[in-house]
């Protein structure tokens, strides 16, 4: 009998039990005699391991649309033990928002974003079980995500205490960063990784210009720039100026002076942009104006407009791409432009991966929550004055060790 089976068989005698009326403890099932007469452990290591995971777990379930305030319950909820081949359960030890996370909770309704579910993508933790997965064992230390389209055909998100994943979506955890690192690692850095080498097709030695470069997503974008030998000018406020320089940035333009695109119109560079990478996606004056500072055979690549409605970004994508396909006389720009679709490559992950373990990119982390604090996490998160990820700990022996400066080892 496989893991698998055996935790069939478990939940099955669980169930009844449940049924005839007898309460049981969720997360203990007893399996010995008395204390006096009890048994040795099991020698079998599978038995032994599928007894000792609990059968629910507090999670933060986004169970309505909304602010996080309103969206957000935490519940308790099944582990999910039946994994499907190819797939590994992790226990979490940490998790990282992300931008979309909140900007998808208020702006779609329940019917299209399969509510209820767990939130959030990023996560970072150990793997208890898998499913004819030969890459991870028991044991190993991993960071991964649930991509949107996996989170709405099985329910999962990264604030939960295991989350059941493909092990495509997961990395082995780079032996050089703390768990607390590694937790916002795939979402955003993926997100980097695409919108240069794929979408912006940045080659080593380019000018690139990186919108919005102490976010969580600018950050990576600066350091994987530098990483393959570029020069990179960012965007920052006076405040996490000096935050963007030690990512690597040459040069940075102070967005609170005066608008990006209106500064860059007065003061292009010597040598236009390869490239510009837009990790805002905000306002679409930069597109717009960017014959003046991206060379004409250069690539605009952006992240999906940031607009708090389904409307409102529909119709911001709608003007972008309709001012990239017009011809130049009706008032269209003669400049390439790709928007990010974020879909899982096990080879990014992979390089991602590389890119940290020899030390050319370090996740930058601005702050850490415990798990009950998720509302002062989003708060710190939605204040946009985050230089680098917000991280929600969900072991709490963790959260102490990092309080206390002794980050736990990988």
């Amino acid at each position: 009998m496989g893991l698998n089976g055996i935790h069939y068989c478990r939940n099955q005698y669980i169930n009844t039990q449940l049924a005839a009326g007898i309460t049981l403890d969720p997360n203990i099932i007893v399996m010995e005699s008395e204390p006096s007469t009890q048994r040795q452990p099991s020698p079998n290591p599978m038995l032994r391991r599928a007894f000792s995971l609990p059968i629910t777990q507090y999670a933060w379930r986004e169970v309505r649309k909304g602010h996080p305030s309103v969206a957000l319950e935490q519940l308790k909820v099944p582990v999910m033990h039946d994994l499907a081949p190819g797939e590994v359960l992790v226990q979490v030890e940490a998790a990282a928002l992300n931008p979309i996370g909140y900007k998808l909770m208020s702006m779609l309704p329940n019917t299209v974003a399969k509510r209820p579910h767990t939130a959030e993508n990023d996560f970072t933790g150990i793997v208890v079980a898998s499913q004819g997965v030969t890459e991870f064992k028991h044991g190993d230390a991993v960071c991964g995500w649930v991509s949107q389209s996996m989170s709405q055909m099985t329910s999962q998100g990264a604030l939960c205490h295991f989350v059941r994943v493909r092990a495509d979506h997961c990395v082995r955890r780079p032996h050089n960063v703390t768990p607390i690192q590694a937790a916002g690692v795939c979402l955003a850095g993926l997100s980097a990784y695409k919108l240069l080498f794929e979408d912006a097709k940045v080659k080593a030695g380019q000018r690139i210009f990186i919108n919005n470069g102490s976010g969580g997503v600018g950050s990576f974008a600066i350091q994987l720039a530098k990483a393959f030998g570029c020069h990179v000018t960012a965007t920052a406020s006076s405040t996490t100026r000096d935050f963007v320089l030690r990512l690597g940035a040459d040069e940075v333009v102070d967005y609170q002076t005066e608008p990006v695109a209106q500064f860059l119109v007065k003061n292009p560079p010597e040598i236009l942009f390869d490239a510009i990478v837009d990790c805002h996606g905000l306002s679409p004056d930069l597109y717009n104006n960017c014959e003046h500072y991206l060379k004409p055979e250069g690539i605009f690549a952006t992240v999906a407009p940031a607009t708090p409605s389904l409307f409102a970004t529909a119709t911001a994508g709608a003007g972008l791409f309709g001012r990239a396909l017009r011809p130049a006389w009706l008032g269209g720009v003669s400049r390439n432009l790709r928007l990010l679709n974020l879909e899982n490559s096990k080879d990014d992950l992979r390089a991602l991966g590389d890119f940290i373990s020899s030390g050319k990119v370090t996740p930058a982390v601005d702050s850490v929550f415990k798990f009950d604090d998720i509302f002062l996490a989003y708060e710190r998160l939605m204040s946009g004055r985050a230089q680098g990820k917000v991280v929600v700990v969900v072991d709490s022996d963790l959260y102490v060790e990092q309080k206390h400066g002794k980050p736990k080892s990988t």
